[in-house]
C-alpha cells in the first residue's frame, strides 16, 4: 500500500500517549470452541489472519518518524513484516478461577505496543471454562482511526459467516512485497508545507477549546458561533453542570490496570425502556450511576455533588464533527432513589439528542462494516475535551456504549458468545466503562488503574443489581 502521512487528528492520538496512559484499545471476543469445525490453535490462527492481510493493509504498516519530529509521522509498508511476531497463543493459568482471565487481560492490556512494528497484537487464549476460548486483539487507536472502515478490529476475523478463508501454507500463497516508504524528499517537502499550513488550521481549534470550558460558553457563544459553528457541537456541557467532585479514581494513573466484566439482559432493558419511555443508553447510564453510588458509599467517599460522566452519542446532526457528540451527564449519585437518577439521566441525554438528532441503531451498526468503533468514539471525544490539554476534565469517567451486530457472529469458525471493548484510562480519569451489545445481552467492560480501584470486580458485579432496582421503578402518572 502506498505510504501516506497521518492526519492531524490521528497524529494527536500518538502525541498524547504517555508511558502510563497508552493509546491502544483492546477487544476480548469469547468463542464457543467446542462448536468450532476445527481445533483452535496457533496454526489455524495464522492461516486465517494471513488470508485477510490483503484486505486490511494497515496490519502490515508501521510508522516512519520525520527527522527531529518536525512533522507528523507517516504510514509505510513494514519491511520484513513478520506475522508470527503479532500472533500469540497462551492459556489461562486456572480455568476454574474467574479472576484468572481478568488478570491475564489486564496485564496484556497494560503493555505498550512496539512503535517500531505494525501497531497491533492478537492473542488466542485457550483453556477457559466450559470448553471456551477467546481472541484478545490490541491495536493502537491511531491505526484504527487511519483505516477506512475500522473492520481491522480482530484482524477481520469476526463476521457473520463460520467459513474459514485460509489455505495451508503449502498451497502456495503469493508472496507479499513491501512498497518503498516515503523518500527524504517526501518527508522534507511535506514538513515545510505543513509548517506553513498547520498554524492557520490551529486557529480553528480555538472556538472548540473555549466552548468546552463551563461558564465561558454563555458569554462567548455569539462570537464562537461566528468563528466556527461546527466546533461548538462536539461536546454538550450544560450551563448548570456544577462542580465536578474528585474521587479516588480521579487521580494520576500508573502503568498497571484492572479489568472486570458484567452482562445485562437486553430483554429486561427493553421492558424498562418501553414501560418508562426511556432509551437503552438511559438505563445503562443509570445502572452504572447506581453502582458508582454504592461503591462510593462502601468506601465512605460519596461526595455531596453528583459525579459526572461523558456519554458519547452517535448522531445524525451534520454539524457534529465525525457524526459524534457527547453529553456530560450528572449521574445523580447524590440521589437515593433509582427512579430519580433514571429520570435525571433521561432528561439530560434527551436534551443532547434533541440538539443533534439520534442515529438509528441500524445506522450505528453500519459504522465500520458492522463492527462498533468503540475506541474511536471515545478517543475522538476525549481529544476535543480539556483532557487533551492535561487539565481536569468536567467529568469523572466515560460510559461508552455502541450497539453491536444483532446476528450471530463467528471467528475461526466458532460461534461468538461475547465481545468486550477494553479501552484506556488517563490521568484524572482512572475508570472507564465500555459496553457492546451482542445477541440478547450487553457486555460491560470496566477498566481502571490498578491502584485506584482495587475492587473493580465488586463494582462490576453491582451493575446487574442496579438493573434489578430499575425494574421496580413505576411509570409516572
Amino acid at each position: 500500500m502506498p505510504s501516506r502521512q497521518l492526519d492531524r487528528r490521528d497524529a494527536r492520538l500518538l502525541a498524547i500517549e504517555t508511558p502510563t496512559a497508552l493509546g491502544h484499545t483492546s477487544t476480548l471476543t469469547v468463542l464457543d470452541a467446542a462448536s468450532a469445525p476445527r481445533r483452535l490453535d496457533a496454526a489455524l490462527l495464522r492461516q486465517e489472519v494471513a488470508a485477510r492481510l490483503d484486505e486490511h493493509p494497515i496490519l502490515r504498516q508501521s510508522l516512519v518518524d520525520v527527522p527531529l519530529n518536525l512533522d507528523r509521522p507517516w504510514w509505510r509498508d513494514h519491511p520484513g513484516f513478520d506475522l508470527n511476531y503479532h500472533l500469540r497463543h497462551i492459556a489461562v493459568p486456572d480455568p476454574d478461577d474467574p479472576t484468572s482471565l481478568a488478570e491475564l487481560v489486564a496485564r496484556i492490556h497494560s503493555r505498550p505496543l512496539d512503535r517500531g512494528r505494525p501497531l497491533w497484537e492478537l492473542y488466542l487464549v485457550s483453556g477457559l471454562a466450559d470448553g471456551r476460548a477467546a481472541l484478545l486483539f490490541k491495536m493502537h487507536l491511531a491505526a484504527l482511526a487511519s483505516s477506512t472502515t475500522g473492520s481491522e478490529l480482530n484482524a477481520g476475523l469476526v463476521g457473520p459467516s463460520p467459513e474459514l478463508l485460509g489455505v495451508p501454507e503449502a498451497a502456495g500463497r503469493p508472496r507479499w512485497h513491501a512498497e518503498p516508504g516515503p523518500s527524504w524528499f517526501d518527508l522534507s517537502s511535506r514538513a515545510w508545507w505543513n509548517a506553513v499550513i498547520d498554524p492557520l488550521r490551529t486557529l480553528g481549534r480555538v472556538p472548540r477549546t473555549l466552548n468546552s470550558v463551563p461558564g465561558l460558553r454563555s458569554v462567548m457563544n455569539p462570537a464562537l458561533a461566528l468563528m466556527n459553528q461546527r466546533a461548538q457541537r462536539s461536546i454538550v456541557i450544560g450551563d448548570q453542570v456544577g462542580i465536578t467532585p474528585r474521587t479516588s479514581f480521579n487521580v494520576r494513573v500508573g502503568p498497571h490496570r484492572r479489568w472486570a466484566t458484567a452482562e445485562l439482559d437486553l430483554e429486561r432493558i427493553a421492558g424498562i425502556r418501553e414501560r418508562l419511555g426511556v432509551a437503552t443508553v438511559d438505563v445503562l447510564t443509570a445502572a452504572c450511576a447506581g453502582a458508582l453510588r454504592w461503591w462510593l458509599l462502601e468506601h465512605d467517599e460519596l461526595p455531596k455533588e453528583s459525579l459526572k460522566a461523558l456519554v458519547p452519542l452517535s448522531v445524525s446532526d451534520p454539524e457534529a464533527i465525525d457524526g459524534i457528540a457527547g453529553v456530560v451527564v450528572n449521574l445523580g449519585t447524590q440521589l437515593h432513589q433509582p427512579a430519580d437518577r433514571l429520570r435525571s439521566v433521561h432528561a439530560q441525554i434527551r436534551e443532547a439528542i434533541e440538539r443533534h438528532g439520534a442515529m438509528t441503531v441500524a445506522e450505528i451498526r453500519g459504522l465500520g462494516g458492522g463492527t462498533p468503533l468503540v475506541g474511536i468514539v471515545a478517543s475522538r471525544l476525549l481529544e476535543r475535551s480539556p483532557l487533551a490539554d492535561r487539565m481536569m476534565p468536567p467529568f469523572n469517567m466515560t460510559i461508552t456504549s455502541v450497539p453491536g451486530p444483532s446476528e450471530q457472529l463467528y471467528a475461526l469458525g466458532a460461534p461468538v458468545e461475547a465481545m468486550y471493548p477494553i479501552l484506556g484510562v488517563v490521568d484524572g480519569m482512572a475508570l472507564h466503562v465500555g459496553a457492546m451489545s451482542i445477541g440478547d445481552r450487553i457486555c460491560l467492560s470496566l477498566v481502571s488503574d490498578r491502584d485506584a480501584v482495587a475492587d473493580l470486580d465488586a463494582l462490576a458485579d453491582r451493575i446487574p443489581t442496579e438493573l434489578d432496582a430499575l425494574e421496580q421503578v413505576r411509570p409516572d402518572r
